[in-house]
């Protein structure tokens, strides 16, 4: 069985080929819209590397009459709210999976077929369920682990904390899942897609990092440390 973070990390190769796609057809739409050339170099770059351009995260990549035209005619929602769908997948595989390590490695002096019987009872439907299975068994509190993440003042992703994010990530995947949109996450610019995207992977490369050294050493990091003080507020 491939290790949870290697899973992650192959989902999040993916969308980032979907980010790059959708920069090449932005920076291709902005200049149709501005009566400008593409800029030819930065999507060269864009497609044969890993660079992105500023139409993802800086705000004065759109002028007003820029994010006009792209809210009137919703020309980045739909590759903006697969970004949203698959990064909140990639979370939710991520938490599934690594529950998984964690309880085989609490209970790796039991049998291989208790361990195999007990997680086929699991239910892992939710983030609501998810959230449960790792207090209730692993002792794990998700939403106290917090981490530093960004955004920017004319981006949509404005949650307080990082359980909120996972939560925002979680309805607007339901809503396009059952929906067809993201009815309370309306994308306007990549900026509404990227930061939630890059939250996802900060989160889940320092919950692997920091939960493996609790769980596998004993060892309790300074984010580990903030994490048990939160809980012991409570």
């Amino acid at each position: 069985m491939d290790r949870a973070i290697e899973v992650f990390y192959s989902l999040e190769k993916g969308i980032l080929n979907i980010i790059k796609a959708a920069d090449v057809y932005g920076l291709h739409l902005l200049a149709g819209i501005r009566k400008e050339a593409p800029p030819v170099n930065t999507i060269e770059k864009i497609i044969q590397g890993n660079a992105t351009s500023g139409l993802n995260f800086i705000d004065w990549s759109y002028s007003d009459a820029d994010r006009q035209v792209l809210e009137s005619n919703g020309h980045f929602r739909a590759i903006g709210q697969q970004v949203i769908f698959a990064s909140y997948t990639a979370v939710e595989l991520y938490l599934v999976h690594k529950f998984e390590e964690y309880y085989r490695f609490i209970l790796r002096d039991k049998s291989e077929t208790l361990i195999t019987n007990s997680l086929k009872r699991f239910s892992h439907r939710s983030l609501k369920e998810i959230r449960k299975l790792y207090f209730d068994l692993l002792n794990i509190h998700l939403p106290s682990f917090e981490i530093e993440f960004y955004s920017i003042e004319k981006s949509i992703f404005q949650p307080k904390t990082s359980w909120e994010a996972i939560i925002l990530l979680s309805r607007a995947r339901n809503d396009i899942a059952h929906k067809g949109e993201a009815t309370d996450y309306r994308i306007t610019t990549l900026v509404n897609s990227w930061y939630p995207f890059d939250f996802s992977r900060r989160w889940v490369d320092l919950f692997d990092v920091n939960f493996d050294y609790l769980i596998y050493e004993g060892r309790e990091s300074q984010l580990v440390k903030e994490y048990k003080q939160r809980i012991s507020k409570k």
